[in-house]
């Protein structure tokens, strides 16, 4: 096969590969396009509601950030794992040179975001790897140097920005001796210093998302896998000069306009409306002239097809540059360096189905169903009028007044009923269970839920349950994650292996840069192609407690068995800082460095040999003699607190005798004083009546009274009521109540205390009490 027959083979294949791109999945996509962008459907009527509601931008713009926090929250968004023993230090090597390539020398961030915005809104996202060579102007200064050193270090298109010449002593080098002309005096040389702008190529490598609707796949091919497609054809606009970087220098600026975008003729107004965008944004950007022929633009197609071109055959890959009707290079490749993703599979289906496709019905219900209660409330606020006219048409009202409709103004009326109104109820609250049973649909085909939004009306409910809550959050994402999962595995697992296989292809320079604190420099040409890659998918924010519970308790278990006989062989340190660090970022921290250093793959530390055992020995005898000395010194402590307990209890059982001694004795002597006021009283009262006899006055005048004793009626006062007194002060002493008096230093029972007075008690001759004085 010669480059004519390559040639006619590509155009063929690229004409019935847009026939199905830029025919009905065109349409589809602009479809999405418009409805994202909320652009008008055309059934618009003037003067009515226009309203486009926002289903499938809010769907798209909802679902987004989590996909971009599932795949970016963590450091490393792809781990490499080694398939050979050997492989671990160079794995983890490809691993972390992957990450930097992908976050720091492009931007990650920028490509997944904008891949998976394709994906969601225009069915597919694609994205392109590849290696470029970048022209880098540096600045290089050379201080002190001589004319010859100045030659030897300078490139053919280095530019001279400053100079400085100074004039010093010329020295031999040979010998290390100044040099003197022949006159005698001292050599001179000139010594050089110079800034020199030095233009140096740099191999890179490039990742971006592009345009899927720049992406033409065999129309027959069955797969989001373009490994194996037999036609992939990227075209992308492009300038003259980029070609002339390429290292297509004899490109023409009229061939390159010439090269018009492949299936769409000369009609950029067509991109215009695959992209959604409205007519009046539409610019015919090759009809714009430049006098500048660097700036000139045309399609470049990318191409990679199976095709027996060596003649042996069987079918080789090939990778082809080509202008429309020019192939500019045609090199035999072992991948396709592009990778799509859908978040629905279809399958047997290259393209899948975008999100804005399934809510798409939706928005245009609920447009129709907004528009038509809109028009209800303007029609309820607003009623129009109705006018009453005479038997020859004219008007009851002036029509001016009618029509002019400022709130507050003079309609001018010639009968006082020649005004009326034609109410219109409102019925939008009879509308606005349908408006929630539709947004239902979207949740239930989406995941996108009112609770994952914040606006449910049902979160605050008293009666809900952490668990219910969590268990409504995780159904509600997985249909997220279902999303996540298919977009990792078919557009960002093939690009991070492509990536990998760009750098081991052996013609990249060694990276240097700053990873975790510290500066590193590997050489990919030391790794294999042959890794597996394994993307890590976050679980999104409602999962990163749970996350962070479950590795709390690894921690926990790793540091108990790391302090276990069985830590060396269960746990490592390698392995307890992967622990923190996943913690760590889970937390929303990216550099672990900073917090953590890495322990390689250093052993777990031994633990302390304990001392000899003649040491043992000893120590053994000291604690059993300490034991004893302890044990013997708790019995004594034990013994007195038991003598002091018994001692105790016989002085609290003396006193409770003394005691009931005390009151029996009281209680006798109630007894014979009580019985010796009963004769006394008995005795007063004989005399008294005597008394009385004798003295026939039963009143005596105050003063007066009857002296006990003779019976005669005395002056002063009475004795019986003195006596009685008496009485009553030995009843207060006797009704005392008794307390025990304790030695203060010893605490031994001395004395009873009754009535103000303190009787020391008799002990016998065992030390019991027996009484008291």
């Amino acid at each position: 096969m010669d480059d004519k027959q390559l040639l006619s083979l590509l155009q063929e294949r690229e004409s019935s590969s847009a026939q199905f791109v830029w025919g009905t999945l065109a349409q589809e996509r602009r479809r999405s396009v418009r409805e994202y962008y909320r652009l008008p459907y055309g059934t618009e009527v003037e003067g009515w509601s226009d309203i486009v509601t926002s289903e499938v931008q809010d769907t798209v713009e909802w679902i987004l950030p989590d996909l971009v926090e599932m795949f970016l929250s963590s450091d490393d968004a792809v781990e490499f794992e080694p398939t050979e023993a050997d492989d671990a230090e160079y794995c983890q090597q490809a691993t972390d040179t992957v990450n930097h390539v992908f976050r720091k020398m492009n931007d990650g961030f920028l490509v997944l975001t904008t891949a998976f915005k394709d994906a969601l809104q225009i069915k597919t996202g694609a994205i392109h790897w590849r290696k470029e060579k970048k022209r880098i102007r540096k600045v290089i200064t050379l201080e002190n140097v001589s004319a010859l050193e100045l030659a030897a270090q300078s490139q053919e298109d280095d530019k001279i920005e400053g100079q400085d010449v100074t004039l010093v002593p010329a020295i031999d080098q040979m010998t290390g001796q100044p040099v003197f002309n022949l006159d005698g005096t001292p050599a001179v040389e000139e010594r050089f210093t110079v800034r020199i702008s030095r233009v140096v190529e740099k191999k890179c490598i490039k990742v971006e998302a592009f345009q899927p609707d720049n992406l033409l796949v065999q129309r027959d091919w069955s797969s989001m896998m373009l490994a194996d497609c037999p036609y992939v054809n990227r075209n992308m606009e492009v300038t003259l000069s980029d070609l002339h970087e390429m290292g297509f220098k004899d490109v023409e600026a009229k061939e390159l306009a010439a090269s018009i975008q492949p299936g769409v003729g000369d009609a950029e107004d067509q991109r215009q409306m695959r992209r959604g965008l409205p007519e009046e944004a539409d610019l015919d950007r090759e009809a714009v002239e430049t006098a500048d022929e660097s700036q000139t633009k045309g399609w470049l197609r990318i191409e990679w097809v199976l095709a027996d071109f060596d003649g042996d055959g069987i079918a080789e890959r090939r990778e082809v540059y080509r202008l429309a009707d020019k192939v500019l290079s045609n090199e035999e490749c072992d991948e396709v360096p592009i990778s799509i993703g859908s978040p629905i599979l279809v399958q047997h289906r290259w393209d899948g189905m975008s999100i804005a496709e399934i809510v798409s019905d939706l928005q245009v219900i609920k447009t129709e169903l907004t528009r038509s209660v809109l028009n209800n409330a303007y029609l309820a606020n607003n009623p129009r009028k109705t006018v009453l006219i005479d038997k020859n048409g004219a008007p009851m009202a002036d029509i001016d007044d009618v029509l002019d409709g400022q709130p507050g103004d003079v309609i001018r009326v010639r009968q006082p009923d020649a005004l009326g109104g034609d109410l219109t109820p409102f019925v939008g609250n009879q509308m606005f269970p349908l408006l929630e049973y539709i947004d239902s649909m979207g949740e239930k085909r989406t995941g996108v839920s009112k609770m994952q939004q914040g606006i449910d009306p049902n979160a605050l409910r008293t009666d809900r349950t952490a668990y219910e809550a969590g268990q409504l959050t995780n159904a509600a994402k997985q249909r997220v994650k279902l999303i996540a999962r298919m977009l990792g595995e078919t557009l960002v697992k093939p690009m991070f292996k492509g990536i990998l296989h760009l750098l081991t292809e052996g013609d990249m320079e060694p990276i240097a840069f700053r990873l975790r604190g510290r500066f590193v420099k590997y050489d990919p040409n030391d790794w294999r192609d042959g890794y597996d890659a394994t993307v890590n998918v976050g679980l999104g924010t409602g999962d990163t407690d749970k996350q962070m519970l479950v590795l709390g308790n690894i921690a926990q278990t790793q540091l108990m068995l790391a302090q276990s006989p069985l830590g060396e062989m269960m746990v490592t340190p390698k392995q307890i800082y992967n622990t923190q660090a996943k913690r760590i970022a889970l937390g929303g921290f990216k550099n672990v460095g900073e917090y953590l250093k890495d322990p390689g793959d250093a052993p777990m530390p031994k633990k302390p040999e304990g001392p000899p055992p003649e040491v043992l020995i000893e120590q053994m005898k000291q604690q059993t003699a300490m034991a004893r000395i302890d044990r013997e010194a708790q019995i004594k402590e034990r013994e007195a607190q038991n003598n002091f307990a018994l001692q105790q209890q016989n002085d609290e059982r003396d006193a409770a005798r003394e005691r009931a001694k005390a009151e029996y004795d009281y209680q006798l002597e109630l007894a014979r004083i009580a019985e010796g006021r009963y004769k006394t009283d008995k005795d007063n009262a004989a005399r008294v009546t005597v008394a009385k006899i004798s003295h026939p006055e039963s009143i005596l005048p105050p003063g007066w009274g009857v002296d006990p004793e003779t019976g005669a009626v005395v002056e002063g006062p009475d004795p019986f009521q003195v006596l009685m007194a008496g009485m009553e002060t030995i009843n207060a002493k006797i009704d005392a109540p008794a307390a025990l008096v304790r030695d203060p230093a010893t605490g031994a029972v001395v004395g009873v205390a009754k009535g103000g007075q303190v009787r020391p008690i008799v002990r016998d001759e065992a030390g019991r009490v027996v009484g008291h004085h």
